[in-house]
């Protein structure tokens, strides 16, 4: 039996993969690490069994997160891992209470793409409807949660959403 879960090489690339990137699914794992599936598979396992690493399954896939993300975030930061859910999240965080036109025309989603997302996003909490006249419209719930979630795991995100809505914060509250 290993003394240290983190003492081989592989094992410890693995580790940051997951940990710089909660959410992130096996195969993410695979093409971030170079790896292949076998080895991705075996080592993912090792380090759950060490309690270093959780196994959320979800659809199709499972996601993994570090033991030190808390299981309350873990939903968010799922949902988070889709581009397109971010974009939706970044532009309710700039401008509540937003119609699916609205954001149709923030995002250039399509309205099926916004649907799905916001079904989801809706059924974690994290998003409420209301109504404007006949439209129905999405707000986030806890604007300052999501927003601190955005930010401290920013790091893995490979696009740019999360880095404008931090500049539009700087300019909105400056230091």
């Amino acid at each position: 039996m290993e003394v240290d879960p983190l003492a081989l090489e592989s094992r410890r690339r693995i580790y940051e993969a997951v940990r710089t990137r909660p959410g992130v699914s096996g195969r993410e794992v695979e093409r971030l690490t170079e790896m292949a599936r076998g080895e991705t598979v075996y080592h993912l396992e090792r380090l759950v069994e060490a309690q270093l690493v959780h196994r959320e399954p979800a659809g199709h896939q499972d996601h993994y997160f570090a033991a030190s993300v808390p299981l309350g975030e873990r939903t968010l930061l799922r949902l988070a891992r889709s581009p397109s859910a971010r974009r939706l999240m970044v532009v309710m965080l700039k401008d509540p209470a937003q119609t699916v036109p609205e954001l149709r025309e923030k995002t250039g989603l399509s309205q099926a793409r916004i649907s799905v997302h916001m079904r989801r996003l809706l059924e974690t909490g994290l998003v409420e409807s209301g109504r404007k006249g006949r439209l129905r419209t999405f707000a986030i719930v806890d604007p300052a949660r999501a927003l601190r979630l955005l930010v401290t795991y920013r790091q893995g995100y490979a696009d740019g959403f999360v880095e404008g809505l931090l500049e539009t914060w700087a300019e909105m509250f400056p230091p």
